[in-house]
Parts: structure tokens; C-alpha cells; sequence
């Protein structure tokens, strides 16, 4: 699988304008495969959908690539995670920041991923089972939050949750035309929102309860 990795990083990823050192190097250091279902283990480092079960997909290797290197994460970061998938982007995010509290609404993949995570020796990492579309709200404001399913509109209580000059990755819109924001928190009360690129992702469960909560 090395050799594999390694063909990802030089054909997939820098192709597609992944120069970032930083991001390059969390990658080289962890293995997909570790976090990929077994009978898709020779699928690990392939621009695929990799299905999880209960009609979730894992991240593909770019998409991972391209959030890590927009949000310019430092080691002091304290990150939000909404939707811990396979544990993946976790174990990246929990490499190149101080803290990760990652959060999803179902225990059992995200017991799965808690499996995984264990084989990087990681104790910067906390689980939190709940909707990020209920009444839950975060306990303490981030550095950077990353939204790893779409949503149809912003997510107010979770722009309320940034720290000064913090950073969120969210994916806004409907299928097909959806848009990878950056939004950034310059002050207080201000907010700015950079359009990175248009893609399409599958949306974050419960999403359409949203509609019925006042954040």
C-alpha cells in the first residue's frame, strides 16, 4: 500500500493543486486502508466512493486533501469534526491541530472509527454521539470546524461556535449545484465568506429537521 499512497500523493493530489507541506505530510503518515471496509481495502488510495453501510461514503482522498490545505490548520487549532465517518479525517485533523471533538449521530460507525484511530496512538481526540440538527449546541467556541456532509444552508449555531479568525468548511447547496465554502470569522460580529470551488457531496443525516429548529 505505500506504493499506492505515494501514486495518490504525485498523480492525484498535486495534480489537482495539493502543494501544502503540511497537508502532504499528515497524509504520507497515515494509511486509508486502516479506515476502509475490508472487501474495499484495494480501493484505499482510488478517487472512489467507498461505501460505509447505512448510506454513508468515505471522503475521497482529494476531497480530504483539499480541506486540510484550505484550512490552513496550526497546532495550537482546537477543531470541530460534524460527522466522524471513518475516522479518517479525524485522525488527520488530529495531527495537525492541538484538540478534535468530533461528532455524529450514529454510534455504531463511530465506534468503528474509535477502532481505527486507536492504531495511531492519538489521545487528542474526543467523541461526542450526538445531531449536530437537534437541540445540541457546542460547548465552547473552535479554531476550525469542518462540516463533512452537506447542507442545504449555513449552520447558524455553529458560525456563532467560531473563534476569532476561525475557519469553517461547510459544503452548501442541492444536488447538483452545491459550493465548498470558507468561512472566516474576522471579528465579533463579522463574518466572511469565501466560494473555494463548486463539488457535490452527500448531505449530513437529519439535515432536513433543520428547518424546524431555531438556533
Amino acid at each position: 500500500m505505500r506504493i499506492t499512497k505515494k501514486n495518490m500523493i504525485e498523480s492525484q493530489l498535486k495534480p489537482e493543486g495539493i502543494t501544502c507541506l503540511d497537508t502532504i505530510d499528515c497524509i504520507s503518515k497515515i494509511n486509508r486502508e486502516d479506515f476502509v471496509p475490508e472487501k474495499y481495502a484495494d480501493s484505499s488510495y482510488a478517487e472512489f466512493d467507498i461505501p460505509l453501510g447505512n448510506n454513508y461514503f468515505m471522503l475521497r482522498p482529494i476531497t480530504v486533501a483539499k480541506i486540510l490545505q484550505l484550512l490552513e490548520i496550526k497546532k495550537s487549532d482546537d477543531i470541530l469534526e460534524i460527522g466522524t465517518g471513518t475516522g479518517y479525517l479525524t485522525c488527520c485533523l488530529s495531527i495537525l491541530g492541538k484538540s478534535v471533538d468530533t461528532l455524529d449521530i450514529d454510534n455504531g460507525i463511530q465506534a468503528k472509527a474509535k477502532s481505527s484511530i486507536n492504531n495511531y496512538n492519538l489521545y487528542n481526540i474526543s467523541f461526542i454521539n450526538e445531531d449536530v440538527f437537534s437541540n445540541w449546541i457546542p460547548k465552547k467556541k473552535y479554531d476550525v470546524i469542518v462540516l463533512t456532509g452537506s447542507t442545504d444552508s449555513r449552520v447558524e449555531k455553529l458560525e456563532d461556535s467560531l473563534n476569532q479568525d476561525g475557519r469553517m468548511f461547510v459544503v452548501t447547496g442541492n444536488y447538483p449545484v452545491m459550493d465548498v465554502n470558507i468561512i472566516k470569522r474576522v471579528s465579533e460580529k463579522k463574518l466572511i465568506i469565501d466560494q473555494a470551488f463548486e463539488t457535490t457531496l452527500d448531505p449530513l443525516k437529519n439535515i432536513y429537521k433543520k428547518s424546524c429548529l431555531n438556533f
